[in-house]
């Protein structure tokens, strides 16, 4: 009996939850679903708890492009705002958070909406092919 109450106090109370952001064009549904993803949880274990976001822009974007095309930034501070609202929404409903994790244009993005949360709303930032969008300045 001691042994079987020694394990059950090893598991984690709660799940770490982790934020999940897509890549352009992507959805929640297939991110969740990829290879690398699925490998991932499995090497992490049932101590995290992965939550997938979907972009809310047309074509499954997190930032869609300028409005003069890819050659010249956009320098409007709410160009990406439908993202923000939608993350901040799950944040409220599914928090708390323990990461973000970011691939391609998620990755990008994840910095993007870091610069508006408090501080210490995530505790680590996971991001996987990203780039620095030079299109929102």
């Amino acid at each position: 009996m001691k042994a079987g109450l020694v394990l059950l106090l090893a598991q984690p109370l709660l799940a770490l939850k982790i934020l999940c952001l897509h890549g352009g064009g992507g959805s929640a549904s297939s991110f969740e679903n990829d290879a690398g993803i699925v490998a991932l949880q499995n090497e992490l274990g049932s101590g995290y708890e992965f939550v997938f976001a979907q972009a809310p822009y047309t074509g499954s974007l997190w930032m869609r492009d300028p409005p003069g095309g890819k050659e010249s930034a956009t320098t409007d501070p709410d160009w990406a705002a439908d993202s923000i609202s939608t993350l901040d929404q799950i944040v409220q409903d599914q928090g708390p958070f323990y990461g973000i994790l970011g691939y391609s244009q998620g990755s990008a993005f994840a910095p993007v909406y870091l610069s508006t949360v408090a501080t210490g709303t995530f505790q680590v930032a996971l991001l996987f092919c990203g780039y620095v969008p030079t299109t929102h300045t």
